[in-house]
């Protein structure tokens, strides 16, 4: 199989005698390959979606998830032999050695007999559980039994692997392991997992949606993500020359006064900081700034987006909607 495609379109769901919807009008996209970061503040709807995604939970109150194609409500088997899942708090049999363990949920998977073993020793070398395959489960320190967890999703090689929290009581040597494995899986497979280590999802994404109250507060890829809203420049010109070439810029995409601040004056360059309102498009001052630059011969030092860390922009985009609502 190849990498799998997701589409979840306008997706309600409510929990049986709950107050609050725990997922509202959520829509998004995910294509083959692609390492998703799901994040949001507790009770987000992370764990729901993920829930959903999987066919773990009953059916949404409305709205469409599909999984290659297939409806996650009417195909609900046919789309599960595709989702190699891992919840938050991972279910094992800790009465069984940990390649015991693996080979009865890879029979559950219907894993052929004759390639079980094989298919064990694969995913134990991907989560570095090959010298604790003989070990009873019940033994295991926590860290290793998220590796099991993450092993028993990759066990038949589905295109789509989802994993709640995979990094969760590994310590810092165990996380770069796992967080290098999971890199690895981009390609072959369609990867979705939530993380409240941020900077893991930084270092591992190519896409990012955040959750907050149920809603989707921000879809896109990482590095528009992280763009936040400024451009940092740096010209071989005095202050004066880089006000001008921005004052110029500027008549072609904003309206007013551009709100520049000069930063410093080094020698022959001054470096100076562009603040962008949400309505302005960032790539078409960038441009304008460009040949600006050019039309006045002046040298380009520095002419970039600005970036925010994705611990910032989670903070804005979640906070600021409480501090509205």
């Amino acid at each position: 199989m190849t990498a799998a495609t997701i589409e979840v379109r306008e997706l309600s769901h409510r929990y049986p005698g709950a107050d609050v919807q725990a997922l509202r009008q959520v829509s998004f996209a995910v294509e083959p390959g692609q390492r998703l970061g799901l994040l949001g503040p507790n009770g987000a709807g992370k764990s729901t979606l993920m829930r959903l995604l999987c066919g773990y939970l009953p059916l949404a109150d409305t709205g469409r998830l599909r999984v290659d194609g297939l409806d996650v409500a009417t195909d609900s088997l046919r789309v599960r032999t595709r989702v190699g899942y891992m919840p938050e708090h991972v279910p094992l049999y800790p009465e069984l050695r940990v390649a015991e363990h693996l080979s009865f949920r890879a029979s559950i998977k219907r894993v052929a007999r004759r390639d079980r073993a094989k298919e064990v020793e694969r995913v134990a070398s991907k989560t570095g559980l090959t010298d604790r395959l003989q070990q009873p489960v019940a033994q295991l320190s926590r860290g290793y039994r998220q590796r099991v967890g993450i092993a028993d999703a990759l066990l038949g090689s589905p295109p789509l692997i989802v994993l709640d929290e995979p990094t969760v009581g590994l310590d810092p040597n165990q996380v770069l392991e796992i967080r290098a494995m999971l890199r690895e899986l981009g390609g072959a497979h369609t990867l979705v997992f939530s993380s409240h280590i941020l900077a893991e999802v930084e270092a591992l994404c190519d896409r990012v949606v955040i959750l907050s109250e149920g809603e989707v507060v921000v879809d896109a890829p990482l590095d528009e993500a992280l763009c936040s809203g400024h451009v940092l420049l740096r010209l071989a010109a005095p202050a004066d020359v880089l006000e001008a070439v921005v004052a110029e810029a500027w008549k072609s995409v904003g309206e007013g006064e551009p709100a520049l601040r000069v930063e410093a004056t080094e020698g022959a360059a001054t470096a100076g900081r562009l603040e962008l309102a949400d309505d302005v498009d960032a790539e078409a001052v960038l441009a304008s700034i460009g040949s600006a630059c050019t039309r006045h011969g002046v040298d380009v030092r520095t002419l970039a987006l600005g970036r925010t860390r994705l611990e910032e922009r989670f903070a804005a985009v979640t906070g600021a909607r409480r501090a509205d609502e």
